[in-house]
């Protein structure tokens, strides 16, 4: 029983200094609804249908519903493992009887935005469609802007922003409106950096686990590790591989 806890009182000291744990939950929780509806056929083959054959107003109707809630699983798995430090920032940075509203707010805030870019990429990526060029094309471009966009100062300069934080009011309405306006800084700040890999998968859709592991791996590597600032070219490479494969192996021309 001692053993036992002495455990507890463990973990609890270390939950305490990691209160974005919760967040990570959710994290893992969107990787296995992803995983789930990738296994389900129908639903899988039904939805590329539509999307592949959808016209730009017919897809404004599917973005509000389940377009929009694959996007937003896929915006959490992907991109909150990215942001897991600063939702440690605002909890750490918060009273402590308002921690988990504080997190709450930061979160939803960072996915709202990434909503709200998913709707604009998902109409852009059908209004392409309708145009009537051949997918492995639409690909193709999706891929050398993402090799390319590695390689700007806009990009680099994203992923030291957001490394940043802000100090954030203690109670009250200001301390919800700075965590809001603190995870909306931050997100744009992602749409920056990330945007064009994002553009992609709304191209490939959520389907394609392979390629949202390694985009996850990459785009985590590339702001959380001690080499981050030495992988932009490296992941620009790897796009630029892709993209020469998709010319090579799949037809496109």
């Amino acid at each position: 029983m001692t053993d036992r806890s002495s455990a507890v009182r463990r973990m609890g000291v270390t939950l305490a200094w990691r209160p974005e744990w919760p967040v990570a939950v959710i994290v893992v929780m969107a990787w296995v609804a992803l995983i789930a509806i990738h296994a389900s056929s129908s639903m899988q083959g039904a939805h590329a249908a539509h999307v592949g054959a959808a016209a730009p107003t017919a897809l404004l109707a599917a973005v509000g519903g389940w377009a929009l809630v694959s996007w937003a699983l896929m915006s959490v798995a992907m991109m909150v493992p990215v942001t897991l430090p600063a939702v440690r920032h605002v909890g750490l940075n918060s009273i402590r009887r308002r921690r988990r509203r504080a997190m709450a707010l930061y979160a939803a805030s960072y996915v709202a935005v990434w909503v709200a870019f998913g709707v604009l990429a998902l109409v852009l990526v059908a209004a392409l469609r309708s145009t009537g060029p051949d997918e492995r094309l639409l690909v193709l471009g999706t891929l050398v802007i993402a090799a390319l966009w590695q390689l700007t100062r806009w990009k680099r300069r994203a992923v030291v922003a957001c490394q940043r934080t802000v100090p954030l009011p203690p109670t009250g309405w200001r301390a919800d409106a700075g965590c809001v306006r603190f995870g909306v800084r931050q997100a744009g700040r992602c749409v920056v950096s990330c945007g064009p890999l994002m553009l992609l998968m709304a191209v490939i859709g959520h389907g394609n686990l392979v390629v949202m592991a390694a985009l996850t791996v990459g785009i985590v590597a590339e702001r959380r590790t001690s080499i981050r600032g030495r992988l932009a070219v490296p992941v620009g490479g790897a796009l630029a591989a892709a993209a020469v494969w998709t010319v090579l192996f799949s037809g496109a021309t």
